[in-house]
């Protein structure tokens, strides 16, 4: 309250108008360090750890703007689970529906914007980490472009995937964040109208499976958007269908997570859920040939698929396939690993192929949330904000 009240009389005597966050309640996950607090990454494996002597970059950058850090939100360990289960410190159950999971592993940053606690949060997204939970609590989330915004100060789950974003109740606040994140002056975004505007559907893999109020949400999420004027092409994605890319992202990115966090088993394991502990090690016999060999992978992946949806605004799909699954799913082992599957299933493909891309929710009112999923090539990271708000405000129906 110190620092909102601060910022309340630097922001009077301000010329011209102060940033739009400044004074406004901020959480961040827990792997992102806040100076004087310890980092614990929804593990007791850093129970005695140090406190962090500074802020990541992108919590000075949000304090720069103004913004009031009120607490660290709640994770997956290591932000490993897509199920937003932690056997620490307590999984965090959906403000929407008590009974039902927030999705991770930003799982306390979309619940504690869900349930008013805060305007806004700070997630990571590696396979989905932001805009899983987002889509599963009726939020909007974003995955910005890798590269764009400073990861130092966060611990690593995998350099190469690792991106940082904002969830917040609308595009326009994750813009505004995801400006003060990239240390860029705030400009409101551009005015994109739909009408005109091309969207690609891929039939690839994405629209298998959809539960039934997925694929009728989703189905009038397209529908608004064609009356309103734009153009919906549905088109085959061959490269997400193939199982190559599919190796290849463990084999990229459970190195790099063996690569920080494989000393760590050896000294403090026996505090880690069993389960982080194989996925760790599980990188400790791949080769460098092999990872190298994925990496290769990727790049040709990555030229295909940038080639293939580069006559699109944007490509359009369900955020996550599934409705919030309920708590009981994490006691059966084989619904457990469905769940988790499927809350990463649509979402790693940005991260893999280096895309940006924005969820905004699309279920009618009063129904569980559905998120519908804008996707852009690396590097278009306004021009998808932009689209994403348009689209927002033709198939939203928020839950408040």
């Amino acid at each position: 309250m110190a620092e909102a009240r601060r910022e309340d009389r630097l922001s009077a005597a301000r010329t011209p108008s102060p940033s739009p966050l400044a004074g406004l309640p901020i959480a961040v996950k827990d792997n992102c360090d806040v100076r004087g607090d310890v980092t614990q990454a929804g593990s007791e494996a850093f129970a005695t750890a140090l406190a962090a002597a500074r802020d990541a970059d992108c919590v000075a950058r949000l304090r720069t703007a103004g913004a009031v850090i009120i607490g660290k939100a709640n994770m997956s360990e290591f932000a490993f689970r897509n199920t937003g289960e932690n056997r620490h410190f307590g999984t965090p159950l959906n403000p929407l529906d008590p009974s039902r999971l927030v999705g991770g592993s930003s799982s306390g940053s979309a619940a504690c914007v869900a349930d008013g606690s805060a305007v806004a949060a700070i997630g990571t997204d590696t396979g989905g980490s932001i805009r899983g939970p987002a889509a599963l609590c009726g939020l909007a989330g974003f995955k910005p472009s890798e590269g764009r915004i400073s990861t130092r100060g966060v611990v690593s789950l995998s350099e190469t995937f690792d991106t940082i974003g904002p969830i917040a109740r609308s595009i326009n606040c994750c813009a505004i964040i995801d400006s003060a994140l990239a240390d860029e002056q705030w400009r409101p975004l551009a005015d994109m109208p739909l009408e005109g505007l091309v969207f690609g559907v891929p039939t690839t893999l994405v629209l298998d499976e959809l539960d039934r109020q997925v694929a009728d949400a989703f189905s009038r999420a397209l529908q608004s958007l064609s009356r309103a004027g734009a153009t919906i092409i549905e088109f085959s994605w061959p490269e997400i269908g193939q199982t190559q890319w599919q190796e290849a992202y463990p084999v990229i990115s459970h190195t790099e997570v063996y690569a920080s966090h494989g000393r760590l088993v050896d000294e403090r394991g026996h505090t880690m859920d069993p389960r982080v502990v194989d996925i760790i090690l599980s990188g400790k016999p791949v080769s460098m040939r092999e990872r190298s060999e994925a990496l290769k992978v990727r790049e040709a992946c990555i030229l295909k698929a940038h080639e293939r949806i580069s006559r699109f605004h944007a490509v359009l799909m369900p955020t996550v396939p599934i409705s919030p699954p309920l708590i009981a799913a994490l006691t059966e082992p084989d619904e457990m690993n469905r769940v988790e599957y499927m809350i990463g299933r649509n979402n790693e493909i940005a991260n893999f192929f280096d895309c940006c891309a924005a969820t905004v929710p699309c279920q009618k009112a009063g129904d569980l949330p559905v998120g519908l999923l804008v996707q852009g090539r690396h590097g278009d990271d306004r021009r998808i904000l932009s689209i994403a708000h348009s689209v927002e405000a033709c198939v939203s129906d928020p839950v408040l």
